[in-house]
């Protein structure tokens, strides 16, 4: 059995970051120092605080922090068979292979506009053996007044309106925009043309795939950003294909609500549920294997976690076996806020809040 997993972020230089996670991640000393040095070779866009991608994806794997299994990433764990069973259970593998965790989490910090772009979906990626299924949510952390998330194409937009409209850079103004505010939840299934707008932190949880088809790049004409126009026409769901009531109003599992934690559901899907837990101080979380991992992110505050030298802080990220032995989380003195998934299993409706139990 294996205790809870600290794991090392992993940052991204972009075109379009900014200096706002310093603050979203105090996870500790080490972390923070390898921020600020990768912060001084160009703006930070993503820091991917869980992240097992396949091995043609230079420096994608986190790894973990600490314990026995310090320097290995989760690949390296699931290369093991006994390892295997204790961190997977019943969980089931994802588009990248069986030996890739199925779960990427970042936190994404948008001074200026992402492309528009769509990922694409698994009959996308059957056809095309170079590419994944991807589909994402966004929690908002913060936003600048004014910001906006774009979501989905104007129903009346057919396919050839679609290309006339790329092709003019008229795209923009087909796009469905959504304020952003803190709190918020988006979202964004596979074929979902969408972009993060300026001015918006945001927690991101996804399959693992970075496959992204860029449609619109806001005319940078970056040599090292390439269009791909046709992938993304291809994919794109257009008319009532995108379902907007239901990205309006994601299925999202139940919540909990008590005199010490409240969870908010923020979405269920067929690949993970997020829920959110606010924790007020001094409470003590017992947490048993839930057959299925689970991984924290810390939104604000902090969590003791024995089996860790020093306490969760923002931006910290744990996973937690799917067999992991019982253990308890200490809330900080100011309370813990938790962004916490869970992997389904294929045979169950596993929705047991992250194997939550209150002291």
């Amino acid at each position: 059995m294996i205790h809870p997993l600290l794991l090392t972020p992993v940052f991204r230089h972009r075109v379009w970051g900014g200096d706002r996670l310093a603050k979203w991640l105090a996870a500790g000393d080490s972390t923070a120092e390898a921020y600020e040095r990768a912060r001084a070779r160009g703006r930070i866009g993503e820091a991917w605080v869980l992240a097992d991608l396949p091995p043609t994806i230079l420096d994608g794997k986190s790894r973990i922090a600490t314990g026995p299994h310090e320097g290995n990433s989760l690949s390296d764990l699931l290369s093991a068979p006994p390892l295997r069973r204790s961190l997977m259970g019943h969980a089931k593998s994802g588009s990248a292979g069986e030996n890739c965790f199925p779960l990427l989490v970042k936190l994404l910090d948008a001074s200026e506009n992402l492309s528009v772009q769509v990922h694409p979906d698994a009959a996308f990626a059957h056809r095309n053996p170079d590419t994944h299924m991807k589909s994402e949510m966004w929690l908002v952390l913060d936003a600048e007044p004014g910001a906006v998330i774009y979501r989905g194409i104007d129903p009346a937009v057919d396919r050839d309106a679609l290309r006339r409209r790329i092709l003019d850079d008229t795209l923009l103004d087909a796009m469905i925009r959504v304020p952003a505010r803190a709190g918020d939840c988006f979202w964004l299934p596979s074929g979902i043309c969408h972009a993060l707008g300026a001015g918006t932190l945001v927690a991101e949880v996804q399959t693992p795939s970075d496959t992204t088809f860029r449609v619109w790049d806001w005319g940078r004409n970056d040599p090292s950003r390439p269009l791909h126009i046709e992938q993304a026409i291809e994919c794109i769901l257009l008319g009532d294909e995108q379902q907007i009531d239901r990205l309006e109003a994601p299925p999202h599992s139940p919540a909990l609500s008590g005199e010490r934690i409240a969870i908010t559901g923020l979405v269920r899907t067929d690949f993970f549920d997020v829920e959110r837990w606010t924790v007020c101080a001094d409470t003590t979380i017992e947490h048993g294997a839930a057959g299925v991992p689970i991984s924290w992110t810390v939104l604000a505050g902090e969590v003791r976690i024995p089996v860790l030298p020093t306490p969760l802080r923002t931006g910290g990220t744990i996973v937690i076996p799917a067999e992991s032995p019982p253990w308890e989380a200490i809330a900080g003195p100011c309370g813990v806020e938790l962004l916490v998934t869970t992997l389904p299993a294929p045979d169950l409706m596993h929705r047991s809040h992250g194997g939550l139990r209150l002291a």
